[in-house]
């Protein structure tokens, strides 16, 4: 009967070495998850808050300023006394004729009422300028010594646009038609009653503008020296 040879048990097919399912097991394992101390959690959110409460301080002071700063008043408008400031010129004898003050609409404001010296043109000049209404403007300048210069610089150098008769009287007509603005203008040489050159220059509407004209060769007819 023939011996069987032993076989190492290490070395047999069926017993190859098997991993270890222990440390197989152990590998999966997830790593922890590094924790914040206090100190390093203060550190990260200390500057977002001192952020955030810098822009809180701002916004609360921006509307401080908003709620309490008084509301600008835009119906402001300076009401000059025009009848009283060519009164005064008037009685001063600072002109040879009478300067005009036009009976306009009562809601209409004075913007200025004043004597002007042009030394560039040679020319003295009595101008008011009016808000009307509908908040456009309409004003006039009169003077007895018309300089070529002068007149140009006050209509703008806008070309000419014809004639037009208004309340018996014929005004030169000057419009750019890029601009807003319209000039009309009585010249010495339409003008019977004192012989001053009237420029009525603005933005407004035909009814107001026609309502300016007509109140300033009213206030020329008017006047006892002028009769």
């Amino acid at each position: 009967m023939t011996d069987r040879p032993e076989q190492n048990p290490e070395s047999g097919p069926h017993h190859e070495a098997e991993p270890d399912a222990r440390a197989e097991h152990e590998s999966e394992e997830e790593l922890p998850t590094p924790q914040l101390t206090e100190a390093q959690h203060k550190r990260l959110t200390t500057p977002m808050f001192g952020m955030l409460m810098t822009m809180l301080v701002l916004v609360l002071i921006m509307g401080g300023f908003y709620f309490l700063s008084p509301e600008p008043d835009y119906t402001f408008i300076p009401d000059e006394d025009v009848e009283g400031e060519a009164a005064a010129l008037d009685d001063a004898g600072v002109t040879a004729y009478s300067p005009l003050s036009p009976a306009v609409p009562d809601d209409w404001t004075a913007n200025y009422a004043r004597w002007e010296s042009r030394v560039d043109h040679g020319v003295d000049v009595w101008e008011v300028g009016y808000t009307t209404t509908a908040m456009n403007f309409v004003g006039f300048a009169q003077t007895e010594d018309p300089q070529p210069s002068w007149l140009a610089e006050e209509i703008d150098h806008s070309p000419a646009a014809g004639e037009q008769s208004a309340a018996g009287m014929t005004f030169e007509l000057y419009h750019d038609g890029d601009q807003e603005r319209r000039y009309w203008v009585l010249t010495e040489e339409n003008n019977d009653v004192d012989g001053t050159t009237v420029v009525i220059g603005g933005d407004a509407g035909d009814d107001e503008f026609l309502t300016a004209v007509e109140a300033v060769v009213e206030s020329l007819r008017e006047d006892p020296e002028n009769v």
